[in-house]
């Protein structure tokens, strides 16, 4: 199918888009917490405004969303896990506008009857992840080891996580797809939690790498934990498949194949 660019903190870009769609999945969005944190008048554009744009459009057209939601909207767990009636304590600009655009959302189904699915992902790994310094902590990491680079952890490495493997993330959006439950959060995650200096031990490890682990202050606005409890979506259909040992072996694999050749070319030069 073809692909077209559009930024969607500018409605006339997108509502000819979105009146042509069968059904709606609302993943732009700045997504990074240190950007958040660098940038936050960028991300209130995108993650507030943007989102409010893609509701307007979907109501005016009558058009099913699906919007991709955070577990930042939770800050630190005040449980063992969290379910969806977990406070919503975000930490930091990017969490506060995730939980703006959720709420949103919720909004927009109770003032208006537009049909939207609130999707709350956890971490989600895995190919084509951004590896730069704006990235996920895992492709970063791994980046980092295949070339021999120190691993930089924030803190002493004791947050926890839980994280997704790109193919259940794109099952829980299927599975949104079809169902009519609007208006209301579902989280979707493993259940499971790692901690980010067991990670970057394991990914040492994979990529049998001479590199070091180095510490450095904790990072304004970080969670300290978050896990998934994820009963609701397991009662819609979902079913978590991820095996975080083996999908990450899986996933340092493919990033040895794919994108290691082009890094190592360009040190070349």
């Amino acid at each position: 199918s073809d692909v077209v660019y559009a930024d969607i903190r500018y409605y006339d870009e997108i509502e000819g888009h979105i009146a042509k769609a069968d059904i709606v999945f609302a993943l732009a969005a700045q997504i990074h917490v240190d950007r958040s944190i660098h940038f936050p008048q960028e991300t209130v554009d995108i993650n507030v405004k943007g989102t409010m744009n893609v509701l307007e459009a979907c109501k005016k057209y009558d058009k099913k969303m699906i919007f991709a939601s955070t577990s930042e909207v939770y800050g630190t767990t005040q449980t063992e896990d969290i379910a969806e009636s977990h406070p919503l304590d975000g930490q930091s600009p990017y969490a506060a506008s995730k939980t703006a655009g959720d709420r949103m959302c919720k909004a927009y189904w109770d003032t208006f009857g537009t049909e939207v699915v609130i999707l709350r992902n956890f971490n989600v790994f895995g190919p084509w992840q951004n590896d730069t310094s704006y990235g996920s902590v895992i492709s970063i990491f791994t980046r980092a080891a295949l070339l021999g680079e120190p691993l930089k952890i924030f803190g002493d490495g004791s947050q926890e996580r839980d994280y997704m493997y790109v193919d259940d993330a794109v099952k829980a959006y299927d599975i949104c797809a079809t169902i009519d439950v609007y208006g209301e959060p579902i989280n979707v995650g493993s259940g499971e939690t790692v901690k980010i200096i067991d990670l970057a031990n394991k990914i040492i490890e994979l990529t049998e790498s001479q590199s070091e682990i180095i510490h450095v202050e904790p990072r304004a606005g970080e969670v300290q934990r978050l896990c998934a409890n994820i009963e609701k979506a397991k009662s819609l259909g979902f079913v978590s498949e991820t095996d975080f040992d083996r999908d990450l072996a899986k996933y340092v694999v493919w990033y040895k194949k794919n994108i290691l050749p082009r890094l190592l070319l360009e040190q070349e030069k």
